[in-house]
């Protein structure tokens, strides 16, 4: 999962001069990817020694969250390639081999299970999509890329501080989560509260949550008006991921104490980014505000630490990859035929392209949560866990969800309903293969969730039985452990 894309990349470079056999290379990279991540859940573990002086392993598992997060990534990474590859002007091959850079990073902290190395690969996935964004993007990209360096610089900051008082603090026997989560969980109160707090400045900044977000609107702004950036930049917002994989089952009770402030921000974040959708007229930026209003609605599912609501929460964040990048590869086709991103510059559209409107209906519906599609199941789950443990966040969330259906209909009467302003061409041949694994995935995500979220859950136990020996008091603990009630 992780050899491959870096593989490819290395081909994709090498035969730059090349386009055509560069695009071959590239999908074929993407497509054995997606192969193998289909085969992933249920591998064995991989461990090795890698700073074994340090206690630190490249280990690696292919089960739990991790997997569907990579299967999500993979899917929608072939159509990004051949956007990539058919719709850059200039530097299409490096572009695509960014993608699979990318890709390799974001495998990486999905099936990490060493804390060092799942930050590693944190870190290492923000330099292509920052050389995405500084190479590729718009005419302000300067101003975007040096923004979302300083957010992600600083996050990370705190994170490393707090992952390296956490070995050292805790006196565990290596960085490897095992090792990790047999004493963390016994360190003081306050330890943990103030190494939680360092862990979630960083993972705050990739969830996103208000007022750690502004990067991502400019970043989407600026991407390449293609979308292709902007789907790695779905798949980036990894910060959720991490609170559930690391921070909250590694610091339960530092997890009891902050998390009602990140509850509160994230149902804050929900409704923020609902009106940001509402408010703007940039395509791009109004796919940004409402990405970070689905980001606000997974936080809370997270930040209720209620098992349905973080296997929920983990759930919407794969299913949004796939919906939001969708999207924005649906705008990319937009801006391909009117050199536009002004709202105002459309108007009519499924007149003279009937068939790229009813793509974009289809994911408008998937993006405002229909039932049935991609985004729903999650959803649910996230704000029903939340009204479990906290119902008055869940509620403020669950009025975002109410202005996703306002702003998602209005969106669509813009763009394709209305005075036709000018006649576009309808889909191609080459904009249906783009479109197909994105509407599988839509479908696979809505209509089969059993499967991916067997996964999720077996993940998501760990951390609610973390939790739950956090809010139970020692001597009914044991009495319980020791009558075999848990």
């Amino acid at each position: 999962m992780i050899l491959v894309p870096l593989l490819a990349a290395v081909l994709v470079t090498l035969t730059r001069s090349s386009l055509g056999v560069a695009r071959v290379l590239a999908l074929a990279g993407s497509v054995a990817v997606l192969v193998l991540a289909i085969l992933l859940p249920g591998t064995r573990p991989f461990d090795a020694p890698w700073l074994p002086g340090i206690g630190v392993s490249f280990s690696l598992d292919g089960n739990g969250a991790g997997a569907v997060l990579a299967f999500a990534a993979a899917l929608m990474m072939i159509p990004a390639i051949l956007v990539a590859t058919t719709r850059v002007a200039k530097g299409a091959a490096t572009f695509a081999a960014l993608l699979l850079v990318a890709q390799a990073g974001l495998n990486g902290i999905f099936l990490a299970k060493d804390l060092v190395l799942f930050y590693v690969f944190w870190e290492a996935t923000l330099i292509p999509s920052l050389l995405l964004l500084g190479i590729y993007g718009g005419e302000k990209r300067r101003e975007a890329t040096v923004k979302y360096l300083v957010y992600a610089v600083t996050g990370s900051f705190f994170m490393l501080v707090s992952m390296l008082a956490l070995k050292t603090l805790s006196g565990a026997a290596s960085f490897h989560i095992i090792d990790l989560t047999l004493v963390t969980p016994n360190l003081p109160v306050a330890t943990q509260t103030w190494l939680f707090i360092g862990l979630a400045i960083g993972m705050a900044v990739k969830l996103p949550i208000w007022p750690l977000h502004s990067w991502l609107v400019d970043l989407n702004e600026q991407n390449h008006p293609s979308g292709a950036a902007d789907v790695l930049g779905s798949l980036y917002k990894v910060g959720a991921f991490g609170f559930f994989a690391w921070a909250l089952p590694l610091l339960p009770a530092g997890a009891v104490r902050v998390a009602p402030v990140l509850l509160a921000l994230s149902a804050v974040t929900a409704i923020y980014g609902a009106l940001g959708a509402v408010g703007t007229n940039h395509l791009k930026r109004f796919l940004a505000y409402g990405s970070l209003s689905h980001m606000g609605i997974i936080g809370v599912g997270v930040f209720g630490m209620h098992l349905a609501g973080m296997s929920g929460a983990m759930y919407f964040l794969a299913a949004q990859m796939v919906s939001t990048g969708g999207l924005f590869l649906v705008m990319g086709m937009l801006y391909h035929r009117r050199r536009s991103l002004d709202m105002a510059d459309y108007g009519g559209v499924a007149k003279s392209a009937p068939a790229l409107a009813a793509f974009a209906l289809f994911l408008i519906f998937t993006f405002i949560g229909v039932p049935g599609l991609s985004n729903f199941p999650g959803e649910f789950m996230s704000l029903l866990g939340a009204f479990q443990t906290a119902p008055w966040p869940a509620t403020i969330a669950t009025l975002a969800v109410i202005a996703a259906g306002v702003y998602g209909v209005n969106l669509y009467q813009r763009l394709f309903q209305g005075k036709e302003n000018v006649r576009v061409a309808e889909l191609d041949s080459l904009e249906m293969y783009v479109l197909l694994p994105v509407v599988v995935g839509v479908l696979w995500f809505g209509l089969a969730p059993a499967p991916h979220l067997g996964r999720i859950e077996a993940q998501s136990q760990i951390t609610a039985l973390q939790l739950e020996r956090v809010a139970t008091p020692l001597g009914e603990r044991t009495l319980s452990e020791g009558g075999g009630g848990k």
